[in-house]
């Protein structure tokens, strides 16, 4: 059996699957917010605090996996480039970025905002680049984790579109909030994830202009 067949094949099972793959989403987002309670009881009681800290930068590195998977869709249209990974990443791409959204929030509670609320941690920005670019990512995701849903596109029409097109600018934030904490193998995947972000677009309005040209040759 060829590649193509093994696909095909992989995503009709994943589209008969796709109800228990959303449940199986749902249990996740119980998990986080069960995670999100039971870390604010370990913090306000001052124990395992090294693990908690752990915990909330292990989900920084989750949610940027999974922001990257969200953003890669699209970046592969604007290159002509249209698999069954694509559509299936596409399938569920409202909740892999609701999942981002929930694995950064997690990450910013563990570790700034629960010991701030909770032991009474003095608030340090500092370094103060790093922390402006964690807020900037952040706060404008939770817009796009508030209007992810059906209810919201149906509402906002053309302006769902527009304010969604903050993912542009946030694959932006989170690159330099990573690079700016330190250099590795993370900073470097975002990067290039920016990267392919900038260049999708250029490709596209190249082939906008190439088509357009065509078409007036035409007539």
């Amino acid at each position: 059996m060829s590649l193509h067949a093994n696909a095909e094949k992989l995503f009709q099972i994943i589209l008969k699957k796709r109800k228990m793959i959303n449940a199986v989403f749902c249990g996740q987002y119980l998990f986080i917010a069960l995670l999100i309670g039971y870390t604010a009881f370990l913090t306000f009681g001052q124990t395992n605090r090294d693990m908690v800290y752990e915990w909330g930068v292990t989900s920084g590195t989750i949610s940027l996996v999974f922001f990257c998977l969200s953003i890669f869709p699209g970046i592969l249209r604007r290159f002509g480039r249209n698999s069954k990974v694509t559509q299936v990443l596409l399938l569920f791409r409202r909740q892999i970025g609701v999942t981002a959204f929930l694995f950064g929030f997690f990450h910013y509670l563990a570790v700034r905002m629960l010991p701030i609320l909770l032991v009474g941690v003095p608030i340090n920005l500092n370094p103060l680049p790093f922390e402006i670019f964690g807020f900037l990512t952040l706060y404008p995701m939770s817009l796009l984790f508030l209007t992810s849903n059906d209810y919201s596109v149906k509402r906002m029409g053309v302006w769902w579109k527009r304010l969604h097109w903050l993912s542009y600018v946030l694959v932006w934030t989170l690159f330099f909030h990573v690079v700016l904490q330190r250099m590795s193998i993370w900073s470097f995947i975002i990067g290039v994830f920016a990267f392919l972000e900038v260049l999708s677009w250029i490709n596209l309005g190249i082939q906008m202009r190439t088509q357009k040209r065509t078409k007036s040759l035409l007539q």
